[in-house]
């Protein structure tokens, strides 16, 4: 029995779906846009309730995109109806503890922060952004200390929007660009990075640019580029646009890695015939070919 519960014990876990078939991802998506509550406890559902076999970044991702479109398509609505919730706001503040404006966001199907930049407006008739994201990022600078405190809570009760949720962001994404560059370098890949390439007069830029191409299972490789991200179809077309394509008129042919999985037709789009190779972690060594730049003639 000992050594039975020994063999269990060193047993790797299971690896999590990174790679998603369209029947989950559809069905995750529906469960995040059926959930009643903060996202930030959807979230905790996902991961470990409905689908604990789900890589759970990727659950976070899909969150992430699906409350976005969503607020998107409710933006018009919540901003005329900004007096009415400040009222509301107002009328009940002396009867709740901080979290009445979390009970207010769950009641709207809003994001606690999205809430707050919507009351802040109102209250304190402010229409520049930058001036709302100033006193979301320092609470402390509104005036009214009860709905500071409020505001505090919301803060820390969102994982969608705000200053915590856009520095988690950053750190993750600039992660994963550490990890490209060192994995690079350990399968013997020469490169320039963003900066060099800024240097050198490009605007638009690559995580990392080959000195030299690779070739890629028989494919050539001119340039990565790194997302801590899901790489659902929508996402991807977008980044085509917005990068891949521009990367692919200069450089030529090039990877993009979703390192957090995809959807399994990402891959196989039309899109990508310009010249992009869709992955999910940084290519096997054995399936790269390199130049050997000692080498002599």
């Amino acid at each position: 029995k000992m050594a039975q519960y020994a063999d269990s014990a060193a047993a790797p876990a299971p690896k999590k779906l990174k790679v998603l078939n369209s029947v989950l991802y559809s069905r995750i998506c529906q469960f995040v846009n059926g959930y009643h509550g903060l996202a930030i406890d959807c979230e905790l559902e996902l991961r470990n309730r409905y689908f604990p076999h789900v890589d759970p970044k990727a659950l976070t991702c899909i969150l992430q995109a699906e409350l976005f479109h969503r607020a998107r398509g409710q933006h018009w609505k919540h901003d005329q109806r900004g007096k009415m919730l400040l009222k509301a706001y107002e009328d009940q503040k002396d009867m709740y503890d901080n979290a009445l404006l979390i009970r207010m966001a769950c009641a709207e199907g809003m994001n606690p922060v999205a809430l707050c930049r919507l009351l802040l407006q109102e209250k304190f008739h402010v229409r520049l952004r930058s001036h709302i994201s100033r006193l979301l990022k320092h609470p402390h600078l509104i005036e009214d200390a009860r709905l500071a405190a409020a505001v505090q809570q919301c803060l820390v009760s969102d994982n969608q929007e705000g200053p915590i949720t856009d520095l988690r962001r950053r750190l993750i994404g600039e992660e994963y660009e550490l990890q490209l560059k060192t994995m690079a370098k350990a399968a013997g890949i020469h490169f320039y990075d963003e900066q060099d390439l800024r240097r050198m007069g490009y605007d638009k830029t690559p995580d990392i640019k080959m000195i030299v191409p690779f070739l890629y299972k028989g494919a050539v490789i001119n340039w990565i580029e790194s997302k801590a991200n899901f790489g659902d179809p929508k996402s991807h077309k977008y980044n085509i646009q917005q990068q891949l394509q521009s990367y692919c008129n200069r450089f030529g042919p090039g990877m993009i890695i979703y390192w957090f999985g995809y959807l399994e037709e990402t891959p196989l789009l039309p899109d990508n015939k310009i010249g992009i190779t869709v992955l999910v972690d940084f290519p096997a060594k054995e399936d790269l070919v390199l130049m050997d730049l000692g080498q002599e003639e």
